[in-house]
């Protein structure tokens, strides 16, 4: 769910996506109307961009470690999109008090 911005040795330095940042349980989110459809909007954007980032992997293949990697890395990422989304729709789903 997280973005490399920078790699010094062995350690990565990473950042949380925007989604993380504003949305970090989406159970907690103001169950507005407006709320709700900016929820299932980020969802989507980091859901099809995950999807294409792995598309991307499976096609670049090539055998190589780096293209082994990313291709990990893609689906890493999708499984983390994939969650989350369902996630928003769990929690936008459930009744609230």
């Amino acid at each position: 769910m997280t973005t490399t911005i920078a790699q010094s040795g062995f350690v990565k330095v990473t950042s949380p996506y925007p989604e993380e940042q504003e949305l970090l349980d989406p159970a907690l989110a103001a169950p507005t109307p407006q709320k709700a459809a900016q929820l299932r909007q980020k969802a989507s954007h980091w859901l099809l961009r995950a999807q294409k980032e792995f598309h991307d992997a499976i096609f670049a293949r090539d055998g190589s470690e780096a293209g082994l990697d990313r291709y990990a890395s893609a689906r890493a990422e999708l499984d983390s999109a994939e969650t989350w989304a369902l996630r928003v729709a769990d929690a936008l789903s459930r009744p609230r008090d």
